[in-house]
C-alpha cells in the first residue's frame, strides 16, 4: 500500500475526535500516540498512558466502565495493539456501549526508530470485522459524524496513516501531571 497520500497520525487523530458531538475520554498508548493526540488536541480528559506498550484498549475499557454516561476512544498504535489483540476481544465481550477503538496502522514502531511491526501485512479491518462485526468496524475515511452517530458500540475505527516526517513530539508533561488532570477531569 502506498502510504505516500495517507494523513498523519496526528491529522487521524484530530479527525477521529471530530466525530464526536462531546469531546470523549481519551486514551493513548505511550508514544507517539500520546504525543501525537496531544498535540492533536490537549485536554485534561486524555489519559497519555505511560508504562508497559499496548495497554490503551484495556485501560479504555476501564474508563468506560467507570464512566457509562461518557463516549470513550482507545488510540492505539498498530505496533502497540498487535501487543495486545486479545483486548480487542475482551472489549467486544464486555459490551461496552461507550468505547470505541481508534487504530492508526502506519506500519512501524514510529517512536523506536520506524522499525517495522510483525503486523505490517494485518488486514485490520478485516480483523476488527471479525471482531466487531461490519457495523461495528470501519476505515476512519469512510465516517462522518452523522454515521459515527448510528455505530454501536463497541466498536473500532481503522486510520491507516503515514509515516511521520517529522520528529514526534516531546509529550511536555510527567506521570503525575497526567493522572493530576485526568483525575480533575474525570470529577466534572
Amino acid at each position: 500500500m502506498s502510504r505516500a497520500n495517507l494523513p498523519s497520525q496526528k491529522e487521524a487523530i484530530a479527525s477521529a475526535l471530530a466525530l464526536y458531538d462531546t469531546r470523549p475520554f481519551t486514551v493513548a498508548d505511550i508514544g507517539s500516540q500520546s504525543a501525537w493526540l496531544k498535540a492533536a488536541s490537549h485536554d485534561a480528559r486524555n489519559l497519555y498512558v505511560s508504562g508497559p506498550m499496548g495497554l490503551a484498549s484495556s485501560v479504555a475499557l476501564g474508563v468506560a466502565a467507570s464512566r457509562p454516561n461518557d463516549q470513550v476512544l482507545a488510540v492505539c498504535g498498530d505496533g502497540a495493539l498487535a501487543m495486545n489483540l486479545s483486548s480487542l476481544v475482551t472489549l467486544q465481550g464486555a459490551r461496552t456501549a461507550n468505547l470505541a477503538v481508534l487504530v492508526v496502522a502506519n506500519g512501524i514502531y514510529e517512536y523506536t526508530g520506524s522499525l517495522p511491526v510483525p503486523t505490517r501485512d494485518l488486514d485490520w479491518l478485516l480483523l476488527g470485522r471479525g471482531i466487531f462485526g461490519a457495523e461495528g468496524c470501519f476505515r476512519l475515511e469512510d465516517l462522518t459524524p452523522e454515521k459515527w452517530k448510528t455505530v454501536k458500540r463497541p466498536a473500532m475505527i481503522v486510520a491507516d496513516i503515514a509515516p511521520s516526517t517529522e520528529k514526534t513530539p516531546a509529550l511536555g508533561m510527567t506521570p503525575m501531571q497526567i493522572r493530576a488532570a485526568f483525575l480533575d477531569a474525570a470529577k466534572a
